[in-house]
């Protein structure tokens, strides 16, 4: 099956590792792959490397936020579109492999930025065996994507003290 998390609202990654846990709990094999996500700037890398005997995961992409400065780097470097290829391959590869349940992370806004093609996607999702769950995470999902997809969960942003603190603040958004 086909599982999106989308919307402007926090937690689609929460949501997705929670996901992941319960299967894990359920003795199911359960691998992740982020996109475009720097290593060890978010709170998650920490619980990844506890459960590594247990879940198999991969991060792609170059540092775009600094903690310090509460800086965000827009834009896609060369670099950025490599790591989206690696991304992409280890999926295909993933695929191969009879996993109970793929994450890949941030996906949906690679696509959106245009580090990944729509027919990238449409392939991943054709090459997805049925006893697969493929889960992708990110915002603005497209309306083919959402349509094609068997579960769609979109996180609505209400209220963020972000509007107000202009501040991340780590452990609840890193």
């Amino acid at each position: 099956m086909i599982l999106l998390i989308t919307g402007n609202g926090k937690g689609k990654t929460t949501s997705a590792l929670g996901t992941a846990i319960r299967g894990l709990g359920s003795g199911k094999t359960v691998a992740w792959v982020a996109f475009d996500k720097a290593k060890s700037h978010s709170g998650e890398d920490h619980i990844f490397k506890l459960l590594q005997e247990k879940m198999d995961w991969f991060k792609f992409g170059k540092k775009r936020f600094d903690p310090k400065t509460q800086t965000f780097r827009f834009g896609n470097t060369p670099d950025d579109f490599k790591e989206a290829k690696k991304a992409l391959q280890k999926i295909r590869e993933l695929l191969t492999q009879h996993y109970f349940l793929i994450i890949a992370d941030e996906l949906i806004s690679a696509l959106g930025t245009g580090l990944v093609k729509k027919s990238d996607v449409q392939n991943l999702i054709k090459a997805c065996p049925v006893t697969t769950h493929l889960m992708l995470t990110g915002r603005n999902a497209p309306k083919w994507l959402i349509a094609k997809a068997d579960l769609v969960s979109e996180i609505r942003e209400v209220k963020h003290y972000y509007s107000k603190t202009k501040k991340a603040i780590e452990g609840l958004d890193y």
